[in-house]
């Protein structure tokens, strides 16, 4: 038997980048906004690749900065080395990269999640998603609580439905070993709404003490400036204005 457990103007379904952001904007926006995670260690894990940026996307990352953003501030505060991609080229296809500390940005982006005025955390599997005749949506998580909300926004990752592949083993499963979201798929079927299902790849993870550094290039790091947020290292007083 279900029960009601919040109303809301926004609710974000999954803590990953896209849905921190989202989130993000809307309590920044005055909209009273809930997200949910299947587990709050991980808000923001990074579990594909531990970087931001690159080709491409360095450039994405630039504009959800210049939106008022946190990826990029939260990758200049933890990144463990950057690099400017395509350098040979160019300068409209330079892309910067970031090497994090996935586990530090991660509990970075989670901490000012949980500061934000008008937004809420919530650990729950969302299985239900339902439209009322008014236009309100109806949340059901896994545990029969009802949440409603003026507007959802999806932001599931590789939850949704997800499968782990090694070889020719597959079994159901989430990043890092957590479980999937496993039912809210049928729920937007019944929407109307199509699915696919996309690849993402997991490089390895290595010991450090089984490298033979020796026979390695040095990479250096670019300088102080090299960072996805341009208001970071600004000058005090400094006056910055934009055109279009």
């Amino acid at each position: 038997m279900g029960y009601n457990a919040g109303n809301f103007d926004v609710a974000v379904i999954g803590a990953g980048h896209a849905g921190i952001e989202a989130a993000l904007a809307s309590a920044r926006l005055g909209c009273k906004t809930i997200i949910f995670t299947i587990n709050n260690d991980a808000v923001g894990n990074c579990p594909c690749n531990p970087s931001i940026g690159g080709t491409a996307k360095g450039h994405l990352v630039r504009e959800i900065d210049a939106l008022g953003g946190e990826m990029g501030k939260t990758a200049d505060e933890c990144f463990l080395q950057m690099r400017m991609l395509n350098r040979g080229k160019g300068p409209a296809v330079h892309s910067l990269r970031a090497q994090i500390d996935r586990r530090k940005y991660a509990d970075t982006m989670k901490h000012k999640i949980e500061l934000q005025e008008n937004l809420i955390l919530r650990q729950a599997e969302i299985t239900e998603l339902d439209r009322d005749e008014d236009g309100t949506w109806k949340l059901t998580t896994r545990m029969d609580a009802i949440f409603t909300a003026k507007a959802v926004v999806i932001a599931t990752g590789t939850y949704l439905g997800g499968r782990i592949f090694v070889g020719e083993t597959s079994y159901e499963s989430g990043p890092d070993g957590i479980f999937p979201a496993k039912f809210l798929g049928a729920s937007l079927k019944n929407l109307g709404l199509k699915l696919r299902r996309f690849k993402t790849g997991t490089p390895a993870r290595v010991l450090k003490s089984s490298i033979d550094f020796s026979d390695l290039g040095l990479i250096i790091y670019m300088g102080l400036f090299s960072s996805f947020c341009l208001f970071l290292f600004l000058p005090v007083g400094f006056t910055l204005y934009f055109y279009w």
